[in-house]
């Protein structure tokens, strides 16, 4: 590799560790628990069971569709979206997330922060 490359590397490397940390793709988080609290709730166990089949089928939904797309969220929407719910009652839920996400990525793409023209969320 010649010294031109070198340079285009290192200067590569440098713009990427000064890019900005809310700029950088979130983890998508692992929730679980939810689907079997929310059966629980149920006046009856055939009540309870099929709350579990329709909270495990929507959150299943959910979580496919955010990991799809999960590289638009940012740390900083992951910030925002724990605050979203406050401490006592936080999102545990990926169609909660996705719903605060969508917002967050939605404005960005009003605002022509990104570019989402497109692509279908």
């Amino acid at each position: 590799m010649g010294s031109g490359a070198g340079r285009i590397l290192a200067a590569a490397g440098i713009l990427i560790s000064l890019w900005p940390a809310a700029a950088r793709p979130a983890e998508l988080p692992v929730f679980q628990g939810y689907c079997e609290e929310m059966s629980q709730r149920a006046l009856n166990p055939a009540q309870g069971f099929l709350a579990y089949i329709q909270c495990t089928t929507q959150e299943n939904r959910a979580k496919a569709q955010l990991a799809r797309h999960w590289s638009l969220a940012t740390d900083s929407d992951m910030k925002i979206c724990s605050k979203y719910k406050g401490t006592k009652n936080e999102i545990r839920s990926y169609l909660d997330l996705m719903g605060c996400v969508a917002r967050l990525v939605g404005q960005r793409c009003y605002s022509g922060e990104v570019s989402c023209g497109g692509i279908p969320l």
